[in-house]
C-alpha cells in the first residue's frame, strides 16, 4: 500500500500549549470557547496539541481539553480538522522516549482521548517532541509509521530536528510536516541548513513560537519596564535565557524597531507583523539564497479570545520591499540568549 503525506491547506494554525501549560489555567469551558472561537472566527482548522502540555509538566490537561473540544462539535466539523500532537517526551528531566515502547505508549495514550470511530475525529499527525539520541532516528520513525500503516493515525510530523535527521526520516516514510521554532528574533533554521533541506524535500513547516513566547507583542513593548516582573513566579519563561534581564533589555532594541515598523509602516500590531512575515516567507520563490521555500504555517498560541484577535485580527500583506526592510532590521542585530537554556540545547535541531 502506498502512503502519502497529509495535505495541509490552512495558512494559519493555533497552538494550545498556553491554555493548559500555565501556572493558572482558565476553566476548561473557557478554554474550549477560545479554541472554538479561533476555528469559527478565523477559519483555522489545523490545531496543535501536546501530550505533556500541563502545568505539572506531566499531566493530561491538554488532552482532556482536546477531548472536551471534540465533544462540543458535531462529527462533520471534527472531520474537517487536522490535529498535530507531539508526545513521547518526559518534560521532567527533558527525556525523549523514542524507543518502540515509548512511542507505542505515547500514541496509545493520545488515541484514548479520541472517539473510537475514525469518522468522528480529525486527521491526526503524531510527532516525537524531541529526537531520542539513544535510539537510531530511523527506528523511531519506523515505530510511528506502524501506526499510520495500521490506520490508527494519519501522518507523521517531525519536531526540532536538523537537516540530517530530516533526510533519515524521509528515507523511512512520508513526512507531513516538521515543527520548528521560527520568528523575527529566532531565524536559526534559515541559516543552519534546515530550511534549505525542507525546501528541497518540499515538506511544510509548523512555525511555533512565531511571536517569540510573547516578546513580539505590543503589550511587551508598551510595558517593557514592567513586563518581566509581571510574569507569574511559576511561569516557565523565567527559566529561559532570553527572559533574563540583561538579555531581555538588549533584545528589546530590535523588538522596538520592529514595533515601530509595524505601527508606522503597516498600521498593524507587532504580533500581526510577526505572523505576516512568516506568511510572506511561505512558498516564496527565493529567500536568502534558498529557492522554492516550502509552505510555512505559523502556529501562535494565545490563552484568551482577546489575544487571538490581536494575533490574527490584522494580518497584512508584505511587499518585497517590506521584507527587505524587515530583514535589514533583524540581520544587523545579534539576539542574545539561547532559545531555552543550556540544559536543553543538545535536543534542538538534533
Amino acid at each position: 500500500m502506498s502512503f502519502k503525506p497529509v495535505e495541509l491547506h490552512d495558512k494559519l494554525s493555533y497552538g494550545t500549549m498556553t491554555l493548559t501549560a500555565t501556572p493558572e489555567p482558565k476553566p476548561i469551558e473557557t478554554n474550549v470557547e477560545t479554541v472554538q472561537y479561533v476555528v469559527d472566527k478565523f477559519n483555522v482548522n489545523f490545531i496543535n496539541w501536546g501530550e505533556y502540555y500541563d502545568q505539572t509538566l506531566d499531566g493530561p490537561a491538554n488532552l482532556v481539553l482536546m477531548r472536551k473540544f471534540l465533544e462540543s462539535n458535531d462529527n462533520e466539523t471534527n472531520r474537517k480538522l487536522v490535529f498535530s500532537i507531539i508526545g513521547s517526551y518526559k518534560m521532567i528531566g527533558h527525556k525523549p522516549q523514542g524507543s518502540k515502547e515509548g512511542i507505542t505508549a505515547s500514541i496509545k495514550n493520545i488515541l484514548s482521548y479520541f472517539p473510537q470511530d475514525k469518522f468522528e475525529r480529525p486527521k491526526i499527525l503524531f510527532g516525537a517532541a524531541r529526537r531520542d539520541l539513544e535510539i537510531p532516528y530511523e527506528k523511531t520513525i519506523e515505530y510511528i509509521a506502524d501506526f499510520v500503516k495500521s490506520g490508527d493515525i494519519d501522518g507523521i510530523c517531525l519536531s526540532e530536528v536538523g537537516a540530517e535527521s530530516i533526510r533519515k526520516a524521509v528515507g523511512v516514510f512520508p513526512i507531513s510536516a516538521v515543527e520548528l521554532e521560527l520568528s523575527l528574533t529566532c531565524q536559526d533554521l534559515i541559516y543552519n541548513g534546515v530550511l534549505e533541506e525542507l525546501a528541497k524535500q518540499q515538506i511544510p513547516i509548523f512555525a511555533y513560537s512565531p511571536i517569540a513566547k510573547g516578546i513580539l507583542t505590543d503589550y511587551t513593548v508598551e510595558n517593557s519596564e514592567s513586563f518581566l516582573d509581571s510574569l507569574h513566579e511559576k511561569d516557565f519563561r523565567r527559566h529561559f535565557d532570553k527572559f533574563q534581564p540583561e538579555n531581555y533589555k538588549h533584545n528589546l532594541q530590535v523588538v522596538k524597531k520592529l514595533y515601530d515598523f509595524a505601527h508606522n509602516k503597516k498600521n498593524t500590531s507587532l504580533e500581526s507583523l510577526a505572523l505576516s512575515w512568516i506568511l510572506k516567507l511561505s512558498e516564496l520563490p527565493e529567500f536568502e539564497g534558498i529557492k522554492n521555500l516550502p509552505k510555512i504555517i505559523p502556529v501562535p498560541g494565545g490563552s484568551t479570545i482577546e489575544k487571538m484577535d490581536k494575533n490574527f485580527g490584522n494580518i497584512v500583506e508584505l511587499s518585497d520591499a517590506d521584507l527587505a526592510e524587515i530583514q535589514s532590521i533583524t540581520k544587523g542585530f545579534e539576539v542574545k540568549g539561547v532559545r531555552y537554556n543550556e540544559r536543553t540545547e543538545a535536543l534542538l535541531f538534533a
